[in-house]
């Protein structure tokens, strides 16, 4: 299995709750619905960062920097036909919509993204 995980922050100008709005609505849940199947994903996810006191206990006794408000997983059996898709005309239009709505929202600058790949059991 390839997963592909995006680990997001907030703009910084911007509060919590707008961007949970933005993060749980309609126009970017079917965005992503699009990028999803567009590039044959198995399946997705979304999810926000949940803010628990265990949390922050364990980020400050392993002296880590503050947590992603969110992440986002695409899952794939294989990856093979990534590259062919991602260099099409439409992935680079459904990319350019995807650029626009999360820079309403996400500081990109200071999100990051890769591939993993689970290893056999």
């Amino acid at each position: 299995m390839i997963r592909y995980i995006n680990c997001i922050r907030k703009r910084a100008d911007i509060s919590i709750e707008e961007f949970r709005e933005y993060w749980c609505g309609a126009e970017y849940r079917e965005l992503l619905d699009r990028v999803a199947g567009y590039y044959q994903a198995t399946r997705y996810s979304r999810n926000l960062t949940l803010r628990v006191e265990m949390g922050d206990r364990l980020i400050s006794d392993r002296g880590m920097d503050e947590p992603y408000d969110g992440t986002l997983e695409f899952y794939w059996e294989s990856a093979r036909q990534l590259a062919t898709l991602y260099d099409s005309e439409e992935a680079k239009a459904l990319a350019e919509q995807l650029n626009k709505y999360q820079g309403e929202f996400i500081d990109i600058a200071r999100s990051t993204a890769f591939f993993t790949e689970n290893e056999a059991e």
